[in-house]
């Protein structure tokens, strides 16, 4: 800090030439006169002085004998003096500095860390939708007002930090880490029965509400009703008095299947790099672009950009973007797959298929898919059985409350 405030006061570098240098050096410690960088070198010393204690130095060196030497002139009042001549530099470093205020006055990154469900984009794609983007006045920004929209547009976010640092705004936000998704079914004080929305063969069957229609080891079809919603209130005679609707509500698990195909061609084509590339630049100042990038000799290629943004602290980001395009040759060569590499290939898309039955909890009880492989293709058929949980709600049929016959009465 000390060096930088020489600097912009403007210090000499001098050469001292005495018999009595110790003498010189104590009296500028009694006279408070800065001095740093002290050297000596062969028969002299060299240091640094400002320019208000270089002017303090005569009665020292008449005193001590001393002759002073000036080797160099440093800091801003001499770098102006000796530019004073250079108008447009010194109007070019002043529009500089104008324009970098008036770009600190706008928000040119958006940045946004702490979610996992809700992508970055659709963030940011909100943002734009209620008139927050990039090159928007910091001052037009409310940031508490924003933090209230953003946990109504999206439920899932139960906190967010919106603050502004230079000329980013950054929105540190907190999604409802429960992994428990509470199905979307009927209310359940709402009366529904609960129907198969898949067909097979019933092997388990646990109600917690409801009248069960069907039991274990009976086949059901989509649509028909698993548990009723509806119970009968009897009477001594077994006749139906009344009648009490409630929300069905079972864990019915049953015994199906599902048929798999899929088939690919034994021959495929595959990139091929031949090493050669061509590069390029481009710039970007806000919605400007320009490039240097040339239509390509190459026949076939691919493009990869690497872009970086300019910034002149870690919170002060300017609308310039600059970085390269490379483009790199490739051909295309065809390959047979062998019979190994067609089976692991097939076994690989099966497998897939099989975790994302697993994902949505579905149990493989069987697997009799088989794998052929002809002249041509690779052909994988046949039939998963599986074990899953099935069932869904649907408003239950209301019927009218049967009539209860008045007692006949009898006369004396």
């Amino acid at each position: 800090m000390g060096q930088w405030i020489y600097y912009c006061k403007g210090y000499l570098h001098i050469r001292l030439i005495s018999n009595m240098p110790e003498r010189f050096l104590n009296l500028c410690a009694n006279h408070q006169i800065p001095i740093w960088n002290l050297k000596h070198i062969d028969n002299y010393y060299e240091m640094n002085i400002t320019v208000s204690g270089f002017y303090q130095l005569k009665p020292l060196c008449r005193k001590t004998c001393t002759r002073i030497q000036i080797q160099g002139k440093y800091g801003l009042p001499f770098f102006f003096y000796k530019n004073k001549k250079r108008t447009a530099f010194f109007v070019g470093i002043v529009l500089c500095i104008a324009v970098l205020y008036g770009m600190s006055l706008f928000i040119w990154n958006i940045h946004v860390d702490g979610n996992l469900s809700n992508s970055t984009q659709s963030i940011v794609t909100y943002l734009e939708e209620i008139d927050i983007h990039h090159g928007i006045r910091k001052s037009t920004i409310d940031c508490s007002e924003l933090a209230v929209s953003i946990r109504k547009e999206f439920p899932d976010i139960i906190w967010v930090s919106v603050k502004i640092q230079g000329t980013r705004l950054i929105l540190h936000v907190q999604e409802n880490t429960d992994t428990y998704k509470e199905e979307e079914a009927v209310n359940d004080e709402t009366p529904s029965d609960l129907v198969a929305d898949k067909e097979g063969v019933i092997v388990s069957m646990i109600t917690r509400q409801g009248v069960p229609q069907k039991n274990q080891g009976e086949e059901c079809k989509k649509g028909d009703i698993l548990v009723l919603g509806r119970l009968d209130i009897t009477d001594d005679n077994g006749e139906a008095v009344r009648y009490q609707y409630v929300s069905a509500d079972a864990d019915v698990y049953i015994r199906t299947s599902y048929q798999y195909y899929h088939e690919f061609p034994l021959t495929y084509e595959k990139r091929e790099y031949t090493g050669k590339k061509k590069s390029s630049v481009f710039f970007q100042i806000m919605d400007y672009y320009l490039s240097a990038k040339r239509k390509s000799s190459f026949k076939n290629y691919h493009s990869v950009s690497a872009a970086n943004r300019v910034k002149l602290t870690e919170n002060f980001y300017l609308p310039i973007t600059y970085g390269t395009l490379t483009d790199y040759e490739y051909h295309m060569e065809t390959y047979v797959y062998s019979n190994n590499e067609a089976v692991a290939k097939a076994e690989e898309r099966l497998d897939q298929f099989i975790s994302r039955l697993q994902e949505k909890e579905v149990t493989i009880n069987e697997n009799n898919v088989e794998i052929e492989i002809n002249n041509t293709s690779c052909i994988a058929k046949g039939t998963l059985i599986v074990i899953e949980k099935i069932g869904k709600t649907v408003p239950v049929t209301n019927l009218e409350q049967p009539k209860i016959p008045e007692p006949e009465s009898t006369e004396e």
